[in-house]
């Protein structure tokens, strides 16, 4: 039970990661008219976002396998 509190912090954490990812879906338009596209233009940024991270998430994950989790957590935080 003492560390409970970090089970909601990682629920918290991993809520706000999902949701900061598909907020752009809501201002699509607003985001498409200010950059002078049109909405199925704007449409592929999300598409390539989602791809980009799709692919990209599995490969970082090899790479820093071996890496001390501590101190790449805070590298992370740093950029």
């Amino acid at each position: 039970m003492r560390n409970s509190w970090k089970i909601y912090i990682l629920a918290i954490v991993s809520f706000l990661v999902g949701t900061s990812e598909f907020v752009i879906a809501g201002i699509l338009d607003m985001l498409a008219s200010d950059i002078g596209v049109s909405v199925a233009a704007a449409e592929q940024l999300i598409t390539v976002y989602s791809l980009s991270y799709a692919i990209g998430t599995p490969i970082l994950i090899a790479l820093t396998a071996k890496m001390d989790r501590r101190k790449l957590m805070l590298s992370a935080l740093g950029l």
